[in-house]
């Protein structure tokens, strides 16, 4: 029997992983995740180029009774120059999918859009992508369709005590995978971030 899955926020040593995790998609699940066909070497050069230090990336780890641990989902949180607009792309392997887990991770990456100044988020599909519309409503997103692709639409995005508060619980979850320093300075950074924000919500 195996545990039950762990939502991480993944830095550049998870590159590999990544790599391995989108060549393990069913050709179908990879077109969607990149809204056209790809081959192998273009997956490649996508996490090659892959940002850990702007954008924010997001992972499903499933770890077996024998202590093996495997990337099975990954959402990418790219975050434009101005820090102002953010896109998601979300993939989950078939044998997990409808576990709730693509929710789970886009959840996540929307809170931590809101605490780093998101203001906009948007996420591209293709039209007959029906699972990921349902999510995308799911979580209050607006949807758009065009001829090509379809757009999910996330806008007015502003941080709070409580996005904060969850952003900061969620990282106390990694403490397997995290630091106590890397905790510690996670701490003094959301402590400054709560300062602020309120402070300017009482002038």
């Amino acid at each position: 029997m195996s545990s039950i899955p762990l939502l991480n926020q993944l830095r550049a040593e998870h590159r590999p992983a990544i790599l391995a995790h989108l060549l393990r998609l069913e050709m179908e699940d990879r077109t969607q995740r990149f809204g056209q066909p790809v081959a192998t070497e273009i997956v490649e050069r996508y996490v090659e180029q892959l940002d850990f230090s702007r954008d924010a990336h997001f992972g499903i780890l499933h770890r077996d009774q024998d202590g093996s641990t495997q990337l099975i989902g990954h959402t990418h949180l790219g975050i434009d120059a101005r820090g102002l607009c953010g896109e998601i792309g979300v993939s989950v392997e078939r044998p997990f999918q409808r576990r709730g887990l693509a929710t789970r991770m886009l959840t996540r990456a929307i809170v931590h859009a809101r605490n780093v100044g998101v203001r906009e988020i948007v996420m591209y599909f293709l039209p007959y992508n029906t699972s990921l519309m349902e999510l995308a409503r799911s979580l209050g997103m607006s949807l758009s369709l065009g001829s090509g692709e379809g757009m999910a639409r996330l806008a007015n995005l502003s941080a709070s005590p409580v996005s904060m508060a969850s952003e900061w619980l969620d990282l106390c979850n990694e403490v397997g995978e995290r630091t106590v320093g890397e905790l510690a300075q996670v701490a003094g950074s959301t402590s400054e971030q709560m300062r602020r924000l309120l402070a300017g919500q009482l002038t």
